[in-house]
């Protein structure tokens, strides 16, 4: 049998021979039908409301700590270093390529010497060629060594970008080593 709305009484109704429950009998105030249901939609409200704050809406700037233990710059620009800005370069490779340019300086930008997010580490083989990637920690204006930039694009995106340096080995690149950024 299922239940159906015109099933349920109305909440100043009882039907014929029904006796009150002894749930909750113990306590000192009484709950109705209509105190539960508030209660309910508090508590989802309240559920909801906690799970936005975890997601959305603007974040303040902090410190980042990268693979490899690498400190992040904690601003979304470089104002210290370059107070009038700076010339963003477009991606020499990987999937920005074809979008505004984010990252600055670097013989080679893009997303293919990133590794979850900041410049890789190690050993890599592509297409017969050997890449010897090594993150590597600058100043930016400051004291402090940081390896990572976060730039923000004329179309509000914020990208990392992370320093290294590749050494590649084959395909016409005998052990010559370049400034690389991983921008993610």
């Amino acid at each position: 049998m299922s239940l159906t709305l015109d099933l349920i009484p109305d909440h100043d109704q009882a039907p014929a021979g029904a006796t009150p429950t002894r749930a909750l009998s113990e306590l000192k105030v009484s709950g109705t039908r209509r105190t539960v249901l508030k209660a309910m939609a508090l508590g989802a409200m309240t559920l909801g409301t906690t799970a936005l704050s975890w997601s959305g809406g603007p974040k303040t700037a902090r410190a980042e700590i990268g693979k490899n233990g690498m400190q992040g710059w904690d601003r979304n620009d470089c104002k210290d270093a370059y107070p009038v800005g700076y010339d963003e370069k477009g991606d020499t490779s990987g999937e920005f390529v074809n979008t505004y340019g984010a990252c600055f300086n670097g013989s080679w930008r893009g997303s293919n010497f990133c590794d979850g997010g900041w410049h890789k580490y190690g050993t890599w083989h592509e297409n017969g060629v050997q890449a010897d990637h090594a993150p590597t920690s600058t100043a930016c204006g400051t004291t402090t060594t940081k390896n990572a930039w976060k730039w923000t694009t004329p179309d509000g995106r914020v990208y990392r970008c992370s320093d290294g340096f590749t050494t590649f080995w084959g395909g016409g690149h005998n052990g010559q080593t370049y400034l690389t950024i991983c921008r993610a």
